[in-house]
């Protein structure tokens, strides 16, 4: 008696799925794409840009008007394979019904989604401010994204005065 291998047909073939680089992740999310719309669409989609990004605060989105998907690095590597390819799904789903009407949903599912919400990174978001400086004499911080080269304490003094000098007290080296 001969055993048949279950059909993994509709699985896209890609490496150890918890170990890819991001461009292996790119070229397994356009065959999946490829996949999806030979079997659901007819080949009548036309492929979107497929975007990893390192943003942390979402799992992935699609924008209609770049026609992009852009799903989060992040949230492949903390939740992985199965949870990157849902969030997909439902991305693609996104390029026919942009609402999360009862249509979509119909459609998210016959694509495979298993989920209503994708996971979003577990890691939180880095603090906004790259420096952050201190007034020597009343000890205020002063948080900035840009590099400061010459600014005094607006507490201790309104105009620019050297004895209020703003000293950095750090710098995220992002």
């Amino acid at each position: 008696m001969v055993m048949k291998s279950p059909d993994t047909s509709h699985e896209p073939a890609v490496p150890p799925l918890s170990a890819l680089t991001e461009a292996q992740l790119l070229e397994a999310m356009h065959a999946e794409f490829d996949r999806l719309n030979a079997e659901h669409f007819a080949g009548e989609l036309i492929r979107p840009t497929v975007i990893i990004s390192r943003r942390k605060a979402y799992g992935g989105y699609y924008q209609p008007q770049r026609h992009r998907i852009v799903l989060s690095w992040q949230a492949y590597r903390e939740h992985g394979w199965e949870e990157a390819l849902n969030t997909f799904r439902h991305e693609v789903a996104h390029i026919k019904h942009p609402n999360h009407s009862k249509a979509f949903w119909e459609l998210a599912s016959q694509l495979g989604v298993t989920k209503r919400y994708a996971a979003s990174p577990l890691t939180p978001p880095r603090t906004p401010h790259r420096y952050v400086y201190g007034c020597p004499v009343c000890g205020r911080r002063v948080h900035r994204n840009r590099r400061i080269r010459q600014a005094s304490c607006g507490v201790c003094d309104k105009n620019y005065n050297p004895k209020f000098a703003l000293k950095l007290l750090s710098d995220d080296q992002r």
